[in-house]
């Protein structure tokens, strides 16, 4: 029986991490939820039935002794959390995206190595049927030389209207990092992870002042606790990106990223090399002139919003039990890491920017 410790309890950990360890209840243990606000660590632990609850982590992890680690804190707290959690002799589970610079994430999982835990980035959207299939399709035709890809993740009205998404000092970007990276990641684990040579990107920011659901903005259950009273003057990332990203063997994918855009609500990928087209949801398989099939897909075995996090912890349970392998892999994080840390310094800066300008 693995000991799970929590640490914030947001919306992320109470709709996905909590109901994916307690659906694997025959190896998962949750001992302990934490969080500052002392309130939604006391709702938490009372809402899923946890003896313990803490408001400083440290104290958790001294008196509890976990094994697993969810961290759920904002983005700009994921280094200090995830080091803190290795550092005290436990796995780590933690939201993505891992960090924002090359050098954070290869410390991070440095800290890992020395520590001989585990770290995955909860990239949890690889775990769609027609994304599943796609990977699969791929991988039992040998297909690679990917030469060109899209993806589009775009709402109508859904900048998150809760908690801090907005603020960049807190989750360190807007819509990219939010909803982009895991469209982002799925790409680059179906194109076999090829490396990053440079981004082309631009971001702005439209509709700040024009806000959806809970449900429309990332909260699938419709349902958050302790809401955070939104403020649209404090909104300082972007709401919409586009650009370009160039890999080291040639490909090139292009990407649009929108919380709110005039646009058709979209989560697409397009994956082109000499002997086939694979589109995504659609699950259409296209070469020649006529010539089409269909992926076959398997229906998700868990009735949630949030099956990625399923799939997430039955892998992680399987691996400490030496009966798998990650799905999730430490040079695909990194690599992506590198994406998203060019991705901002070129919208920064206008222009493209290159592997090797990062320091």
């Amino acid at each position: 029986m693995f000991k799970v410790c929590i640490i914030s309890c947001g919306m992320i950990a109470n709709s996905a991490h909590i109901p994916a360890f307690k659906h694997f209840s025959e190896d998962y243990e949750i001992t302990a939820v934490c969080d500052i606000n002392e309130k939604a660590a006391r709702d938490t632990a009372e809402r899923h039935g946890i003896l313990s609850w803490y408001t400083d982590a440290q104290d958790m992890l001294d008196k509890e002794k976990p094994d697993i680690v969810s961290v759920c804190v904002p983005n700009c707290y994921h280094k200090q959390y995830t080091l803190m959690a290795l550092n005290s002799g436990a796995n780590v589970l933690c939201e993505k995206p891992l960090a924002f610079s090359v050098k954070d994430a290869e410390e991070m999982f440095a800290c890992a190595k020395k520590n001989n835990k585990i770290l995955v980035t909860c990239q949890s959207m690889r775990f769609t049927p027609d994304r599943m299939a796609a990977k699969k399709y791929i991988e039992e035709n040998r297909l690679e030389n990917f030469y060109y890809g899209e993806l589009s993740r775009t709402r109508r009205r859904g900048t998150p209207a809760w908690g801090t998404f907005h603020i960049k000092k807190i989750s360190c970007g807007g819509a990219f990092i939010d909803i982009g990276v895991h469209m982002l990641d799925a790409i680059v684990w179906l194109m076999g992870n090829p490396k990053v040579k440079s981004v082309s990107a631009t971001a702005m920011q439209n509709h700040k002042y024009e806000i959806g659901s809970f449900s429309k903005s990332g909260a699938l259950t419709g349902q958050v606790d302790s809401v955070r009273p939104f403020d649209p003057e404090e909104m300082d990332v972007e709401d919409f990106s586009c650009g370009m990203i160039t890999f080291e063997n040639g490909a090139k994918v292009s990407f649009k990223v929108a919380w709110a855009t005039n646009m058709p609500e979209s989560a697409d990928i397009k994956l082109v090399c000499k002997e086939k087209g694979i589109f995504l949801p659609e699950g259409k398989v296209l070469s020649g002139e006529e010539n089409e099939e269909i992926l076959k897909s398997e229906k998700c075995p868990y009735d949630t919003p949030f099956a990625g996090h399923m799939y997430i912890a039955d892998n992680l349970r399987k691996v400490l039990k030496g009966e798998a392998e990650l799905i999730i892999k430490p040079e695909e994080t990194i690599n992506v890491t590198k994406i998203i840390e060019l991705f901002y310094r070129s919208a920064e800066l206008g222009r493209e920017v290159f592997t090797e300008e990062l320091q």
